[in-house]
């Protein structure tokens, strides 16, 4: 991955990682039940999207992109398995986890990158 690729994709982890921690710290002083539920679910959402990242740009060949569909097929293969064994861990291992918070906390920072390049892009087509 070269730095003009993965800067996109660094930034959205990082925007992930960032609320991830700061929903954690709002909950934390409510419950500490649902601190850890926000914490797990954004953990869980970014261990599947780094893999994602991890699985498609490596050796990134622009030229083959026959290559680059199947390993982002792959990737979101990978990403499906991951999720599931995260979810899995935590209700095998948490007791009475706050299932709306963690469930919430992984939709949103899953979801918040495609917004998030989705705004960058339409800001970069406006110049």
């Amino acid at each position: 991955m070269t730095q003009q690729t993965s800067t996109p994709a660094l930034q959205s982890l990082g925007l992930q990682l960032g609320l991830t921690l700061s929903a954690s710290a709002v909950l934390l002083p409510f419950s500490a039940a649902a601190s850890l539920a926000a914490l797990l679910g954004g953990a869980i959402a970014i261990a599947g999207n780094l893999a994602v990242v991890a699985l498609v740009f490596r050796r990134y060949r622009a030229a083959e992109p026959g290559g680059l569909a199947t390993r982002m097929m792959g990737a979101e293969l990978a990403r499906l398995v991951l999720v599931a064994v995260g979810f899995g861990l935590v209700f095998v291992n948490v007791k009475d986890p706050a299932v709306l918070v963690l469930f919430g906390s992984f939709l949103v920072v899953h979801l918040l990158p495609v917004w998030w390049m989705h705004r960058v892009s339409d800001q970069a087509m406006k110049r």
